[in-house]
């Protein structure tokens, strides 16, 4: 009998772990072939996913693009890799789920095959207990090769990047998803492209020092690690070329600067003493704004000659999204309010 009883238990403990093996398996799905213009619009009743779809740029396939249905979803998958990556204070070391529950990660992400390696191998080497988004997130990249393993079964980089967005960034502000799908699509760009790279980098040490100055503080102030001279190109270039050259002026010379010093005043310091007052009243340095139109012009000049794309669009296609006029009318708003 109480054999019996003991083999009766025994099987119940093997079907309890297979089916707990089972439910954990994470699900692999084919990355959608689109063009990023197309994503922004995508069907939610076409996700395969209620929590999210996965595409695959149609012209880079190395480059993956998540569309997230929350920032809460974003944040289950992402939310840990930002701060692993860019943040300065926690780069390089996994933190617990507890420790930046209360800290804003970003509205949308971008990540290269090297710091996606470095960061689930930590993770392995650790037994670190990764949410099950981030679980998914691992079989998805090593099934499409932005991740490997290696002989001694350690995660090293493939080839290929990801970025993400979501769709409750349209609940604030309809301008929002198409600025972010263009600045982290030229992120995914950067990542896989060595030219370009190169291109950015001659741009950043040719940057007229005043508005690198603003830079570098307007950076910090959004908790970038600056000491990071790879990450701040990046961004210096993503955040040139998410908006067209004619908003750059506005942008960069009386938008953020303002915005930067009404939360932290003492980062006048790092703008030009000469300021104007701009046609809506608020100050304006045009110093800043010409050397950020400059760059508009040259970092558009550069992708549209290579890829066919521009600031301000960073899909083919050069009829706009179905929601541009809202976009167009969101920036007017935003410049004459």
């Amino acid at each position: 009998m109480r054999k019996l009883r003991f083999f009766f238990f025994s099987q119940f403990i093997v079907f309890f772990l297979a089916g707990r093996s089972f439910a954990l398996e994470p699900k692999l799905v084919e990355p959608v072939p689109a063009d990023p213009g197309a994503v922004l619009s995508y069907p939610l009743e076409k996700w395969r996913d209620r929590r999210y779809e996965v595409f695959r740029w149609d012209i880079f396939p190395e480059i993956l693009i998540f569309d997230t249905a929350s920032y809460a979803v974003q944040d289950r998958l992402f939310k840990r890799l930002a701060f692993f990556v860019e943040k300065a204070g926690f780069r390089g070391r996994l933190a617990s789920d507890a420790e930046i529950a209360d800290l804003h990660g970003w509205n949308a992400h971008d990540y290269r095959a090297e710091d996606l390696a470095a960061f689930f191998e930590a993770a392995r080497k650790n037994n670190f207990p990764l949410l099950a988004e981030e679980l998914e997130l691992e079989a998805l990249l090593l099934n499409e090769n932005i991740l490997r393993r290696d002989a001694a079964s350690q995660i090293v980089p493939g080839r290929g990047a990801i970025i993400s967005l979501s769709r409750e960034s349209d609940r604030t502000d309809r301008a929002l998803r198409p600025r972010f799908m263009v600045h982290e699509g030229f992120h995914g760009l950067y990542f896989i492209d060595e030219d370009f790279r190169n291109f950015c980098r001659m741009r950043w040490e040719a940057f007229p020092a005043p508005a690198k100055k603003f830079l570098l503080s307007f950076f910090d102030f959004q908790a970038y690690d600056t000491k990071d001279t790879n990450l701040v190109i990046n961004e210096f270039m993503a955040h040139v070329l998410q908006q067209p050259v004619a908003q750059a002026a506005w942008y960069f010379g009386e938008y953020q600067p303002n915005r930067m010093i009404a939360t932290s005043p003492w980062r006048r310091s790092s703008l030009p003493e000469k300021e104007e007052i701009s046609r809506d009243g608020k100050p304006y340095w045009p110093e800043i704004a010409s050397a950020f139109t400059a760059e508009g012009e040259a970092f558009s000049r550069y992708v549209n000659q290579r890829w066919g794309l521009a600031a301000g669009r960073g899909w083919r296609s050069r009829e706009p999204p179905s929601n541009w006029l809202i976009i167009l009318l969101s920036f007017f708003f935003l410049h004459y309010s």
